[in-house]
């Protein structure tokens, strides 16, 4: 008996495709010229639609009827083909693939001769079923997707970290942050009334979500900002009242199932074998806890959402260490614990998710290469196809959509972050902001070496030591990023994005001559060896020590250091790591040669605990900088190899000190250079997003 199949747009026009050459193989790069002549997508977008299209027609991608994938070529419809009037008005597909290899628009034809597959399974009804879904798309049944954008601002000093909405639409709970404490806090979006739930304290609020009935919020908290650090959920109601305690050890991303049964989580362990897990369990009291996901290390899984329907939790996952497009998007079924992709697209990163109320799709916060920005983007869920909804300058971060799907909170995130330059031998002196800066060097010569966001992309800049002289090296859309400077002041090594994916990359001293040096495993240089035959580099992928050959290219891993920090010594012959023993720090010395410890060093201010370090140029100092439990006050300290007394150089300015390569020791020991700042977070209520 036959059978209507309705089928997307795009999986019509590829299986028109197939069939119009069917016996014989249709490759890739024709299905993406001819399918999708005017968009930039992947080969994925074609693998997920065979995928889709195998589903609608019964097929098996191992035994196949309809659809053969020739390997590293493309596909072959194999399924007998008969050739008939179409006897329906408008009837439509691509023009004749192989005849015409460019085709400028989709084109839909009538009156033409349509093929029909000759078995008794399948008529395939394609009016309806592509009139329905070009016509609904995105805003079906999602108020939100048909309005004109429309945005408005919620807070503008900062310091809202978290926001969520209501199911009601009616009021939005929030973070707010001030110098030193973190408080939970109520706002009427109606009359802009605001009321503290959670008086302030030193706590660190992780995340939120709310009940389905908007009269509870859940949040995760623990101690202290750190890196790596798990939280614990609580929840407790919207009018105020003590904490209850749910589970323990968890990430930020939480979501409560519509029926207020579940509680969806994060737990990342960080071991080898389970680095993140997807976990669910009661939202009453946190038992019965089963593990849905898990990924080794260095895949982490970050936001998750239960559906409308409680059936099923979408979750993003993948790496950003190497600088690549290598987060997706899944789904997992709560009961099988079966995944799927829910689109064929990769991004950098992936940051909250929100169901559509319809379950048509997703809303998602993510970057995606060679992008600088943080958007927001509609998934459909029933092409996997994406579309970016917000094309302003702005970096969005976490979403929240109300029931009815006519408001939508979001934060979003503005990096201030600028080079400030410190005399060692004076630790009262006011230190000099030379530019905007990501990361930062000294040159031999003196020269400080940088890169900025100054022209809206990360690019390598050289100027004097009292910022003098400023000239910009590279000029790449890819992020280039963590420059030094070879001991011969001839070279600049830093790592770029240029081909996809992070690798180190080297360029003479004026920006000229730029060539990539590595190729299996990029990253961030650190050191040149003293006889100028290698480049230290720490891996992006697996945070470890490896070096490179200038001459042959020659790549090699050093030491594994996955799960610790360290500083390589200019001589490369040694490393130093810092160690945390029951709450006490030391900073070790260990030999590359033989991984002995030659000396350790307890940290000159228990009280605090170290959150960077780094070996001077001439070898004979570590300097470490130390910050309170405020995450506000921070110190730097000389550690001479020497075992002379530990020196308090300076004080820092209040800020945050940028990750990777933020911090840099001049050669003749008088000044040291520091990126710091903060990232301003605001919510902002949007009421439209149709461009």
């Amino acid at each position: 008996m036959d059978e209507n199949i309705a089928l997307t747009p795009k999986m019509y026009d590829l299986l028109f495709v197939l069939v119009e050459n069917h016996d014989r193989i249709v490759d890739k790069e024709l299905l993406l010229r001819t399918v999708w002549p005017d968009s930039f997508v992947e080969e994925g977008n074609i693998t997920f639609n065979i995928r889709q299209l195998r589903v609608a027609l019964g097929d098996d991608a191992q035994s196949p009827q309809f659809i053969e994938t020739i390997p590293r070529r493309g596909y072959r419809f194999i399924a007998k083909v008969d050739t008939v009037d179409a006897g329906v008005e408008n009837a439509s597909g691509p023009a004749d693939a192989v005849e015409r290899e460019t085709r400028t628009s989709p084109a839909w034809y009538a009156s033409r001769p349509i093929l029909v597959i000759a078995v008794s399974l399948i008529v395939i009804a394609v009016m309806g079923s592509v009139v329905w879904y070009s016509r609904s798309g995105p805003a079906r049944g999602t108020p939100i997707l048909s309005a004109p954008f429309a945005a408005e601002k919620l807070s503008t000093d900062g310091r809202v970290f978290h926001a969520v909405i209501s199911p009601d639409g009616k009021t939005m709970v929030y973070v707010h942050r001030d110098s030193v404490n973190q408080s939970l806090w109520l706002r009427q979006l109606d009359t802009s009334n605001n009321v503290q739930i959670i008086p302030p304290s030193e706590s660190f609020y992780g995340g939120l979500a709310m009940s389905p009935d908007g009269r509870s919020v859940y949040f995760t908290r623990g101690s202290t900002p750190r890196r790596g650090q798990q939280l614990d959920v609580y929840r407790v109601p919207i009018v105020g009242g003590v904490p209850q305690k749910v589970i323990s050890e968890t990430q930020g991303w939480i979501s409560v199932s519509p029926d207020a049964s579940k509680l969806s989580f994060v737990r990342c362990n960080r071991n080898s074998d389970d680095y993140c897990s997807l976990w669910i369990a009661d939202a009453a009291d946190g038992k019965n806890e089963r593990k849905l996901v898990s990924r080794q290390r260095p895949f982490r899984i970050s936001d998750n959402k239960i559906s409308p329907d409680g059936r099923k939790i979408a979750f993003a996952v993948g790496q950003s260490r190497t600088a690549s497009n290598d987060f997706s998007f899944k789904e997992v079924d709560v009961q099988t614990g079966e995944e799927r992709d829910l689109t064929a697209e990769r991004f950098f990163n992936i940051n909250y998710v929100a169901w559509l109320p319809d379950q048509s799709g997703w809303l998602i916060t993510a970057r995606k290469l060679p992008d600088k920005s943080y958007r927001i983007w509609h998934v459909s869920a029933a092409t996997g196809e994406t579309s970016i909804l917000t094309a302003d300058s702005e970096t969005y971060n976490r979403l929240s959509l109300d029931a009815k799907g006519d408001l939508l909170i979001a934060t979003k995130i503005d990096a201030d972050f600028n080079l400030n330059i410190y005399q060692s031998n004076d630790a009262n002196a006011s230190p000099k902001t030379l530019a905007n800066a990501s990361n930062v060097s000294f040159a031999p010569n003196g020269k400080i070496v940088y890169s900025s966001l100054m022209t809206g992309d990360h690019e390598i800049w050289i100027s004097g030591p009292d910022g003098s002289d400023q000239r910009q090296l590279t000029n790449d859309p890819a992020d280039d990023l963590s420059p030094i400077v070879s001991k011969d002041n001839k070279y600049i090594f830093f790592e770029s994005n240029r081909t996809g994916v992070v690798h180190v990359w080297r360029m003479d001293i004026d920006g000229t001559n730029q060539t990539q040096i590595t190729t299996e495993e990029g990253g961030f240089p650190i050191w040149t060896s003293p006889d100028g035959q290698w480049l230290y580099y720490r891996s992006g992928l697996h945070n470890s020590l490896r070096r490179v050959s200038l001459q042959d290219r020659k790549e090699e891993l050093v030491y594994d250091s996955a799960s610790v920090d360290f500083a390589l010594s200019p001589d490369t012959a040694r490393i130093v790591l810092t160690r945390e023993t029951d709450g006490n720090y030391s900073f070790s010395i260990i030999a590359l040669a033989d991984g002995k410890t030659e000396t350790a060093f307890p940290s000159p201010d228990p009280a605090r605990h170290p959150v960077y370090v780094l070996w001077s140029p001439d070898g004979k100092t570590i300097a470490v900088v130390l910050e309170d439990e405020s995450h506000e006050n921070r110190s730097v300290w000389y550690l001479d190899i020497d075992g002379a007394k530990p020196r308090r150089i300076a004080d820092l300015r209040p800020g945050e000190i940028s990750e990777l390569s933020g911090m840099a020791l001049s050669y003749d020991s008088k000044s040291f250079a520091v990126v710091q700042g903060t990232w301003n977070h605001d919510a902002v209520l949007i009421k439209g997003l149709k461009p």
